[in-house]
């Protein structure tokens, strides 16, 4: 059975013995006796985010709650591939009296993976932020989102923007255009079948993913993400993103679900990205690094830009030095504008009755 504990211990010794600014804390074993002080001790550990789970039909979502517990969160949505662990960094910087809901999509981080045969596609998270809008019984909504979450931020607030407070995109707003259209709805298609299969393989104990070093899944991070993420901060993903093998122990398998690397099948036709852009009337801040790799594709966010622009007073666009990934390699850089936004913004008064919750108790 999977030691959540154990695996943690090991990437504790392997980031510890680089020497690459672990957040001891973040690292800390989590058996029963210290969930029992985490749960106990709130008041000492909010600054590093507690572990929490939400009951959803398929599963559950796994996420960590940063700041008061009876305070609305601001609901932060993580990119492509990555986990919520990608605003450690971020809001460890923010304002410790607001309260972060900080998930892992399905398929992603410890969450529940979709049952096989099932395709992760963009609306899902979408339908995702819905659901959880009704689970907490609010009206309104804050979200703060990168990359695939900065997406569905944006078009849940074009779908439904009487529901939200704010939202802040980071590097990321409209759905992106692919010129292949039709050819990369097939690529698409195509890729699912392939990782469906290697799911059901999965799912029947019938093999194991491949296993590597630690050292080796952050050369591969580093380079699957063109070198977005910095090596040192690769650790922030890693730690949910990965469970050591059975058959090869000491090394390490990613377990994110492999059906989350099919490509997309949204293409939206620019008239309705305009007619969608038109319905973003509420406070809205965009930030998109110089040496961003996804969104600056055809012009096109520069066109929706110009669009909101001219429509919504409460939208602010800052240009910002980097990588696609900035806010987790220099999360300094951007706090203080997201700091400055929200408290203009955020008028989070209702409390949260905290019944729903279940937090997590990992193994010894």
């Amino acid at each position: 059975m999977f030691s959540f504990s154990t695996y943690l211990n090991k990437l504790t010794s392997f980031f510890m013995n680089r020497s690459l600014n672990v957040n001891k804390t973040m690292f800390k074993k989590l058996g029963n006796s210290s969930f029992k002080y985490f749960a106990t001790n709130a008041s000492k550990t909010e600054a590093q985010g507690v572990e929490v789970r939400i009951p959803v039909p398929w599963g559950h979502l796994a996420g960590k709650w940063w700041g008061p517990k009876d305070r609305t969160p601001i609901l932060t949505l993580h990119g492509w591939q990555d986990n919520c662990g990608s605003f450690n960094a971020l809001i460890e910087l923010l304002p410790k009296h607001l309260s972060f809901l900080a998930i892992d999509f399905p398929g992603h981080g410890f969450s529940s993976k979709l049952p096989p045969g099932f395709f992760y596609h963009h609306l899902n998270a979408v339908i995702l932020v819905r659901r959880l809008q009704s689970f907490f019984n609010l009206d309104k909504i804050s979200l703060m989102g990168h990359s695939l979450g900065a997406i569905t931020s944006y078009t849940y607030g074009g779908l439904y923007p009487q529901s939200i407070n704010f939202a802040i995109c980071i590097d990321g707003l409209q759905c992106p255009i692919n010129q292949k259209k039709l050819g990369r709805v097939i690529e698409s298609l195509d890729g699912f079948f392939k990782y469906d299969a290697q799911v059901n393989k999965i799912f029947s104990n019938k093999v194991e993913p491949p296993a590597y070093s630690i050292d080796t899944m952050v050369e591969m991070m580093h380079k699957g993400t063109r070198g977005s993420i910095d090596k040192d901060k690769c650790k922030y993903i890693i730690t949910r993103n990965v469970k050591e093998s059975n058959s090869k122990p000491g090394l390490f398998y990613f377990d994110r679900d492999p059906r989350v690397k099919s490509g997309p099948f949204m293409n939206w036709p620019m008239d309705e990205m305009l007619e969608h852009a038109q319905r973003i009337n509420f406070p809205i801040l965009s930030t998109m690094a110089e040496s961003s790799h996804v969104m600056r594709n055809h012009g096109v966010f520069d066109i929706v830009k110009d669009h909101i622009l001219k429509v919504n007073s409460l939208a602010e666009f800052h240009d910002m030095k980097g990588t696609h990934h900035g806010h987790l390699n220099n999360p300094e850089n951007y706090a203080p504008i997201i700091w400055k936004f929200i408290e203009k913004y955020d008028k989070a008064e209702k409390k949260i009755d905290l019944k729903y919750f279940e937090q997590i108790k990992y193994e010894e």
